[in-house]
């Protein structure tokens, strides 16, 4: 019998307990230290390295705090039902670069930070902002506003700034043709999505890169990665629990590891954003339809706008700030930077 302290490794290079972890999640449907160290009788330290393993092989998914590991391989539920889950999430496929990126005035304009130009202030000065600092942006506003202009400007000026090896793409249409990106570009890590049910696993893969890059030494060799949301309503009506719970954890642990969410909605229920809104230091609100919804969006002064070109931005640390989208054009900048 191994003792608890064993390491003992099968010609593999894995522990040597590690086919009985496995037959032991797939019966159980549980994965955590705990569990290993008590049905193997392991060290806590071997459990975790088997853990790791487990991980690797894609048995279970990374870890999340003190919430349980997913299990990757078919499993029993709470009721004892046979639970058979996709063995591995993966984009839609890559689309083939048919346009070829080349540098311009604007790629000299790159700042130390990832900085997203939102518009002008009322003495028309550029606000920017610190994508960086904060991860992530929610833009609030209905089909009425400006809201899909400024997330083709955000898309287009760094498409424009940042080579293919640098920025990377995921791009979602919560309702389509809102977001206008050229096919074949190659800062797209796959076609842009606008079926919802194709959502879940690329968030899936994503959560996955955040976890592998967790492990890598060296962060800088890994490009960013930009992740767009027009509509992100519509998204969340096709599978609200599993949405919300994975842009959580992306925004809650991406920019860590290079992967920033911009995400454009229609007003917000609080109930349905519960996790989302308390972890999201940063939104630009444009005018609302009614004092009601202006009050629930925290911004309730943006009843007041004037313009549908209008927004606040307002973030934790700064003061709000009123400012005016200018509408770029968009097809002319990728008209410069592809060909």
């Amino acid at each position: 019998m191994l003792t608890p302290d064993s390491t003992f490794t099968d010609d593999t290079g894995r522990d040597v307990v590690f086919m009985d972890a496995v037959e032991l999640i797939s019966r159980l449907g549980v994965a955590s230290a705990s569990l290993l160290q008590r049905h193997l009788k392991l060290g806590y330290a071997r459990a975790a390295r088997l853990l790791d393993e487990l991980e690797q092989a894609e048995i279970i998914g990374p870890a999340f705090g003190a919430r349980p590991r997913e299990i990757l391989i078919n499993h029993p539920d709470r009721e004892g039902k046979l639970v058979v889950p996709p063995y591995r999430q993966k984009l839609p496929p890559e689309p083939q670069p048919s346009l070829e990126w080349k540098k311009t005035k604007s790629t000299n304009h790159q700042s130390p930070n990832f900085n997203l130009v939102l518009g002008d202030d009322d003495n028309g000065k550029p606000v920017s902002f610190d994508l960086v600092r904060y991860g992530n942006l929610m833009i609030i506003g209905s089909q009425f506003t400006s809201i899909n202009h400024l997330l083709n400007n955000i898309i287009a000026t760094n498409l424009a700034q940042y080579s293919p090896s640098e920025l990377k793409l995921i791009a979602v249409n919560g309702t389509p043709g809102d977001l206008l990106i050229p096919q074949g570009a190659p800062h797209l890590l796959c076609p842009v999505i606008a079926d919802p049910t194709k959502v879940i696993s690329v968030l899936k893969w994503t959560v996955e890169e955040i976890s592998r890059r967790s492990k890598l030494d060296n962060q800088n060799e890994q490009p960013q990665i930009l992740i767009v949301f027009s509509s992100f309503n519509q998204i969340l009506c096709f599978s609200p629990g599993e949405t919300e719970e994975l842009i959580y954890r992306l925004i809650s642990q991406g920019r860590k590891y290079g992967v920033f969410v911009v995400l454009g909605t229609d007003y917000p229920n609080p109930k349905s954003y519960k996790e989302i809104l308390a972890n999201t230091p940063a939104k630009l609100v444009f005018k609302p339809t009614d004092k009601k919804i202006a009050r629930d969006t925290g911004i309730p002064e943006s009843i007041d706008l004037k313009s549908p070109d209008e927004a606040i931005l307002e973030t934790m640390f700064e003061s709000k700030i009123k400012l005016t989208i200018t509408k770029l054009d968009v097809q002319k900048i990728y008209q410069e930077i592809f060909k």
